[in-house]
């Protein structure tokens, strides 16, 4: 067990792409914090956890917002004590043309997407500062390099993530501390569902050399790898799981 004796938190845990990563970690051996803005969904993943034989809890968190970050942190250290890996997936995407977007509606996105990293990792960066060892890992997305039609707000706030992981692995080297991010392709969860049709999603697969769209899972492998002991000497990279739908 790769994760033995750690603490994790995974953000938008609840479903899809965090869920799985909230489970792939437990596995390992983590003890791990489902931290969602729906609280049913957090509590549902941290039973699951649970009830495979892993330590959980679930944390109501809104990650735009410094006071609920603020007491996930807390909740995680009277809970655990200590905290030893990030996972910032937390993330939406309403989709809207920038002729028609408010900026209610790009402050939204970008607050939670970009927002959101930034809220949870500095609350996290001084206990493994304390500890000199720690592992930050953020979800970005392929849109951050390549752009989405109506999707501006978005892949802004993706392409910002990487920018941060760069900045922010350059700080933290010195106490031990990787920063990395993991770039999705297009991925089977509930976020593309809500602007595709089932064809339209799976017609994807015919530009992607692997012959099929991405799953949730395809994405613990890498995170697992990212968090563990194998990837102490990488640090400001953004790793792309895409089956190849996408090579940079």
């Amino acid at each position: 067990m790769k994760l033995k004796d750690k603490v994790a938190i995974v953000t938008g845990a609840g479903q899809g792409i965090g869920r799985a990563i909230a489970l792939g970690l437990a596995r390992e051996g983590a003890s791990v914090v489902a931290a969602d803005i729906n609280e049913q969904q957090a509590k549902a993943v941290a039973a699951e956890i649970e009830k495979a034989g892993s330590p959980s809890i679930a944390c109501q968190t809104d990650v735009s917002k410094t006071d609920s970050v603020e007491k996930l942190e807390v909740q995680v250290l009277q809970h655990f004590g200590r905290v030893d890996i990030l996972v910032n997936n937390a993330g939406i995407y309403p989709v809207c043309p920038v002729t028609e977007m408010t900026k209610e509606i790009w402050d939204r996105v970008v607050d939670t997407n970009l927002g959101g990293n930034f809220n949870c990792s500095r609350a996290v960066v001084p206990h493994m500062r304390s500890a000199k060892a720690g592992r930050i890992i953020c979800v970005s997305s392929t849109v951050g390099y390549k752009g989405a039609k109506n999707g501006a707000h978005y892949a802004a706030s993706k392409a910002g993530i990487i920018g941060f992981v760069k900045a922010l692995a350059w700080e933290l080297a010195p106490d031990q501390i990787t920063v990395n991010a993991i770039c999705p392709g297009i991925t089977d969860t509930a976020q593309p569902r809500g602007h595709r049709s089932e064809e339209e999603l799976f017609s994807q697969a015919q530009n992607i050399p692997m012959g099929r769209i991405g799953r949730p899972e395809d994405m613990v492998g890498p995170v697992v790898f990212l968090a563990g002991d194998a990837a102490s000497y990488i640090t400001g990279q953004a790793l792309m799981v895409t089956g190849g739908g996408f090579m940079f």
